[in-house]
């Protein structure tokens, strides 16, 4: 068995079971949502106690995140996800079967235990069983998978839900499918004893008031996002919108799905990014737009005028989310180290799926304080509002930018064939930053010959822009995802400086850092004379929008900045 697994190598099945196994863990337990209401009708329940049927998987989550993961460490990744598979179909399909309101929440709530196990073994395998840039096609599969997961289960079980109460139950059936894959496809994984080490542990100031930053930012974005869910089988009736109620609210959570999924997808391969605090303030000004647009339709009159309103609003909340839960994501993992990626990554499990439990508790109560549903999801546009207007003063919108020396605002113009005094060095360290492009390698040739003029060593930086390569994958498996990619991705750029530098007898030190771009230059700037870098040659519209590395540094940073910007002349 052992010579099995370390000869084991995924093939096509094993990432079909992989993806299958993705598209349950985030929109599982909500996969019944369109039945809340026939439910509440059936049992004679007020409608907290049928959110429970959404919420207490969610709390189940919370509750035993850090358990599940302990028990896949100790006993097996590829082991622990059978067993899940198993609770999840068992406990998903067995209320089907059940006529006690109570013996279904506790079904309920056992299969979270189930999504507890399939949401940390199979991300954890993908990190396992795929290296470098394969790695990085499959987690982009997975985000993909997620979205398209959401819009299947929630239109089939708006479509079930149409039929009866208990048929959406049935979905859960999936997970026949999914063990039989994995039967054939899925084996453990053999850790390498050899792999390198981790990045180490960074001095990052206020780590964890960043890091409890974080858990807010995506705590009360989940909050208002389960409002969805949990009661949309009540408010697409009382917008009008009667006939098939159930299929137009499993729709309508989908799209919200599948808006993620792609806006996640192209925010994640982006070149520009918005810093940690404004992307939090511009997704929850998304989320008060969506907000707002569930709340239009009071106004309204005309089912078709009704219907597209709500896809927008689906849209637009799909869009917040593919914005915030990234850069959550990607700022926890430069936050995290080795030793506490999986306590950052716990309580990230823990704020996330606490929301939705409370969402689906407290959200009921806001109803029967304002008496429409409408009214409800103003109301969480209001606080979505104040959210945004909290974290675009703490991103420092519109404080006025402190005076920086003039050393630090000039952009200097130097030809290399200048004539150059040799009796005193000017630049005793010259900071390069590089990633391989043409316009980086262009500035390190700049670089090389104001070495070589002032006898000057060159410390060669290559920054893992860790936003970049944010996934779904639990703290450990995301750290060395970047790792390895970072190890991969600069290789070629720093070789580069490296057999230049040594062509011209200069001494060079390289460094492969982890962090925002602009940020890391800055701090490395601290101990050098000169930054030499190269123009990200962006349009206007995204510097105005985004920033530019490049003028962050001349901004920012502690000494001379030589910006080199190659064009058709040279």
């Amino acid at each position: 068995m052992e010579n099995q697994a370390k000869t084991f190598k995924p093939t096509s099945v094993t990432l079909l079971t992989i993806l299958l196994s993705s598209m349950v863990i985030l929109m599982g337990a909500a996969a019944v949502a369109p039945s809340l209401r026939g439910i509440g009708e059936f049992f004679g329940q007020n409608e907290s106690m049928t959110a429970l049927i959404i919420g207490l998987p969610a709390l189940s989550v919370a509750v035993f995140g850090f358990v599940m993961g302990a028990l896949a460490d100790r006993f097996g990744k590829a082991r622990v996800l059978f067993i899940s598979l198993v609770i999840f179909t068992v406990m998903g399909v067995l209320p089907f079967f059940l006529d006690d309101f109570l013996l279904i929440l506790v079904c309920r709530f056992l299969l979270g235990i189930g999504l507890t196990g399939i949401s940390s073994t199979s991300t954890a395998l993908i990190g396992e069983y795929w290296t470098g840039v394969q790695r990085m096609k499959v987690i982009g599969y997975q985000s993909a998978a997620i979205g398209v997961g959401g819009f299947v289960l929630e239109t089939l079980g708006g479509t079930l839900a149409d039929i009866g109460w208990n048929y959406p139950f049935l979905i859960y059936l999936i997970g026949l499918v999914i063990i039989a894959f994995g039967i054939f496809s899925v084996r453990e994984p053999v850790r390498d004893k050899d792999a390198p080490a981790d990045f180490g542990e960074a001095d990052i100031p206020n780590r964890s008031r960043k890091i409890v930053l974080c858990y807010i930012a995506v705590f009360c974005e989940m909050f208002i996002m389960f409002s969805m869910p949990t009661n949309f089988s009540y408010y697409v009736p009382s917008v009008g919108l009667e006939e098939n109620a159930g299929l137009l609210c499993g729709l309508l959570l989908g799209l919200m799905g599948v808006a993620q999924a792609v806006f996640s997808l192209i925010y994640s391969r982006s070149a520009s990014k918005l810093s940690e605090k404004r992307a939090y303030a511009v997704a929850y000004l998304l989320m008060a737009i969506g907000m707002i647009l569930l709340f239009v339709p009071e106004f309204v009159d005309g089912e078709a005028i009704t219907i597209a309103i709500l896809f927008v609003a689906e849209i637009v909340v799909g869009c917040s989310l593919g914005l915030l839960m990234p850069t959550v994501v990607g700022s926890l993992s430069r936050l995290s180290t080795a030793k506490t990626s999986g306590k950052v990554m716990g309580g990230y499990a823990m704020a996330l799926n606490l929301s939705t439990f409370l969402s689906g508790m407290l959200v009921p109560i806001i109803f029967s304080a304002v008496g429409a549903y409408t009214m409800v999801f103003f109301a969480l546009a209001c606080f979505a509002l104040v959210m945004f207007v909290a974290f675009l003063l703490l991103s420092g919108f519109g404080r006025r930018e402190e005076k920086a020396t003039s050393a630090e605002l000039a952009v200097a113009k130097i030809e290399a064939t200048k004539p150059m005094s040799t009796d005193i060095s000017m630049y005793k360290v010259i900071l390069v930053p590089t990633d391989g492009s043409e316009n980086s390698n262009y500035a390190v040739d700049k670089a090389i010959n104001i070495a070589k003029k002032n006898r000057s060593s060159i410390i060669a930086i290559f920054v893992v822009d860790a936003e970049k390569y944010s996934g779904l994958g639990d703290g450990k498996s995301t750290g060395e995802m970047m790792r390895e990619a970072g190890v991969e991705e600069s290789k070629a750029a720093l070789d580069y400086i490296v057999k230049l530098a040594e062509a011209n007898g200069i001494e060079v030190t390289t460094k492969v850092l982890l962090g925002r771009p602009a940020e890391e230059i800055v701090k490395e700037s601290k101990n050098t004379d000169l930054v030499v870098c190269g123009s990200l040659g962006r349009t206007n519209l995204n510097r105005a929008l985004m920033g530019s590395v490049a003028e962050t540094v001349v901004r920012m940073a502690y000494c001379p900045v030589l910006v080199c910007r190659k064009t058709a002349k040279n």
